[in-house]
């Protein structure tokens, strides 16, 4: 992967019975994206019958001398090209990431079935995964 490269990392938070109904409530954002996924967790302790499903894929958008610019565009162009009804997000941003944080489950339930909410984050440089090692994904909210 490039330097000036963006990747972004979804995550989308989803009510499941199972690890294979969490990944197939995401299928629609998954190929409408070409995106692919990197970690699908249960999250029960949090909320009974909740998962996680992290997704990423490459951005258009590169990072120029202006990285901040770049990761907060990269976010936006995400969350618009969800639909006409997404309105623009405010990003948080702090290199080598921005993100949003979109929790209207009754938005984000048309894209993907039993959605809550999901994270939307733009990384700078290598993958914020380091070769498929997990994180913790506990989404910080923007200010």
């Amino acid at each position: 992967m490039n330097h000036d490269d963006l990747v972004l990392l979804i995550t989308v938070v989803v009510e499941a019975a199972d690890e294979q109904q969490a990944r197939a409530a995401c299928d629609a954002l998954i190929s409408r994206a070409g995106a692919q996924v990197v970690d699908a967790r249960d999250c029960s302790d949090e909320e009974p019958s909740c998962w996680a499903v992290v997704i990423t894929e490459p951005s258009q958008e590169k990072a120029t001398h202006n990285v901040s610019a770049a990761l907060a565009r990269a976010v936006r162009t995400f969350v618009r090209g969800l639909g006409d009804g997404f309105p623009t997000p405010r990003v948080a941003c702090e290199p080598p990431t921005a993100w949003t944080v979109l929790d209207d489950p009754e938005l984000i339930s048309g894209l993907v079935p039993g959605a809550e909410r999901v994270l939307v984050e733009a990384w700078a440089g290598d993958d914020p995964f380091g070769a498929g090692t997990a994180r913790d994904n506990s989404p910080s909210r923007p200010s």
